[in-house]
């Protein structure tokens, strides 16, 4: 990869992370955790930063194949998608249900309460992309010995606690862990972590 374009997409996973992990915390922060969450006055607005930072993320994902160096390249690839696949449906798609609809509808007193028909199938194909993708990715960073060995672990953790079935606040703790993860690969390419050679592909 272009060593700018290096710098653009380690920039876009460092900034995207904060912004992302800044917007849900305070968004949960001001408004709560309840459905009464969706009418406060600043849920939109502090919502709305978070999913501009998911998107910022999605820009600044190929820093994440860089980061490896060529190593485990199948497990990575399958990894890229198994964080841009979720980060899309979940994050964005999902997200903007929770960020304008509910708000929309919480304040004319017509928030149904159960999640709108037909989500969860549209949900299920991203979870056990998120699933197999962030185990490869796991395995591929601790394996490849390019990125600290606790970012590899934080890959193999995410999908577990996501499928944990977390509610209110609680339920974002996998997206936290996983921007930290993003945001630490994104400053590892900025300062430049000498790349070693790629190995080899065994027969």
């Amino acid at each position: 990869m272009n060593p700018t374009n290096v710098r653009l997409t380690s920039w876009a996973l460092v900034t995207g992370s904060l912004v992302a992990t800044a917007g849900y915390a305070l968004a949960f922060a001001a408004n709560g955790n309840g459905d009464q969450r969706f009418a406060g006055s600043s849920w939109v607005s502090l919502y709305t930063i978070a999913l501009l930072g998911n998107v910022l993320v999605l820009l600044g994902l190929p820093a994440l194949v860089h980061a490896q160096a060529g190593r485990m390249p199948v497990l990575t690839r399958i990894g890229y998608v198994g964080i841009f696949v979720p980060l899309v449906i979940l994050n964005i798609g999902e997200g903007t249900v929770e960020g304008f609809v509910k708000p929309y509808l919480a304040k004319q007193g017509r928030l149904p309460a159960d999640d709108l028909p037909g989500l969860m199938t549209f949900e299920a194909p991203a979870l056990i992309v998120l699933l197999v993708g962030m185990v490869c990715l796991g395995i591929a960073v601790l394996r490849a010995g390019m990125l600290p060995r606790w970012v590899g672990v934080l890959f193999l953790v995410v999908p577990f606690l996501g499928a944990a079935g977390m509610h209110g606040a609680v339920s974002l703790l996998p997206d936290y862990l996983l921007f930290v993860a993003l945001f630490t690969v994104g400053v590892t390419q900025l300062r430049g972590a000498p790349v070693r050679e790629p190995v080899p592909a065994l027969a």
